[in-house]
């Protein structure tokens, strides 16, 4: 693939949408049965769009810092984009829940605060909350905790100017590893003993063999694209395969496959490749609104679940776009010329 590294593989933006609505549509049934109908079935394959984030994550990482490996001062900006990125719009989402959970104590569904929870949610760090589980306030969060995780070891390699896929590999392989060693008596930290990781690095993987120009075939990229989705969609978790099989592989084609089908990136909408910017937007604030429509139908006696789940769907994206275009945008841009106008006078003076 001639080119590639000016190519912007807009194909991702499409895989974040996917997968973030997956995740929006599976709540979406879960609350429809935890609020309105007992009977109703929670289709939970969609949660499987949170192994596709994790491998598009290691994708981008290795494809935008391309001029950052080699930098004394690679770490650095790689750190302050990923803060800008990651950490304003959730420690906002996470400030939401402290207010809510402290007005509705007692009141509504998980609303019990724990004060300890909070401190390490704004933290990125796992701790249990009162009910025992490994969760932060916001229960997307969970992810993000990975996500920094991740980020933290490849700006480390960066800093020690060392090989980022040996030093974050190891250190992913030592920590999927231990997964199978892990007891439920470890404390919080042992959260990060999980095969997960490696998606990741799979990513990593698939940005340095495509930055090479080694692609799916075009003719067979499209095949391998939908027998990726379709494991993802319709589980094999009966077969008890190792999640890294069942999850993290079919999930690395399906990024592998939509990065070697970037000639059709110009035939992609612009409102498509907005919703892929909007997508960390909806994920975060959609546990916050999509409770809403079964609460609303319930309170009506109307017992439709596949209405709520359509209405809980349409208003988390909807919530997510309006999030991200009044506050996402204007805080990273803010945030964005801060940094600038701070290292204009250090480069003045170097």
């Amino acid at each position: 693939m001639n080119g590639t590294k000016a190519q912007k593989f807009m194909g991702i933006q499409v895989l974040r949408i996917v997968a973030a609505c997956l995740v929006v549509f599976t709540h979406s049934t879960f609350y429809a049965f935890e609020r309105l109908d007992r009977s109703f079935s929670v289709w939970n394959n969609g949660a499987n769009g949170v192994h596709i984030f994790f491998v598009v994550s290691g994708f981008v990482m290795i494809y935008s810092s391309q001029r950052l490996l080699n930098s004394p001062d690679g770490w650095r900006i790689f750190a302050e984009r990923r803060i800008v990125r990651i950490v304003p719009l959730y420690w906002l989402v996470t400030s939401l829940k402290v207010a809510i959970m402290l007005c509705t104590a007692g009141f509504a569904l998980h609303t019990i605060l724990s004060p300890a929870t909070a401190i390490y949610s704004y933290l990125f760090l796992p701790a249990r909350n009162l009910d025992g589980r490994i969760e932060p306030l916001v229960g997307v969060g969970w992810t993000l905790n990975f996500e920094m995780l991740f980020y933290c070891l490849f700006t480390l390699a960066l800093f020690l100017r060392v090989s980022v896929f040996k030093f974050v590999g190891v250190i992913l392989f030592i920590l999927s590893v231990g997964a199978y060693f892990r007891n439920p008596s470890w404390p919080p930290i042992a959260f990060y003993l999980n095969p997960i990781v490696l998606e990741f690095y799979l990513g990593m993987l698939i940005a340095q063999v495509c930055i090479k120009g080694v692609c799916f075939p075009k003719r067979a990229a499209p095949l391998l694209l939908a027998f990726g989705l379709a494991i993802l969609l319709f589980h094999l978790g009966d077969l008890r395969l190792p999640l890294f099989l069942i999850s993290g592989v079919p999930a690395s084609l399906v990024v592998w496959s939509v990065v070697s089908l970037h000639r059709l990136d110009q035939s992609i909408p612009g409102w498509v490749l907005y919703l892929g910017d909007a997508s960390y937007a909806i994920y975060l604030v959609h546990p916050f609104v999509c409770p809403l429509p079964p609460t609303v139908l319930m309170r009506l006696h109307m017992d439709h679940p596949w209405l709520a789940v359509a209405l809980s769907v349409v208003l988390g994206v909807g919530c997510g776009c309006a999030l991200h275009q009044m506050v996402e945008i204007p805080l990273t841009n803010w945030l964005k010329s801060y940094l600038n106008a701070r290292q204009r006078p250090l480069q003045a003076v170097a």
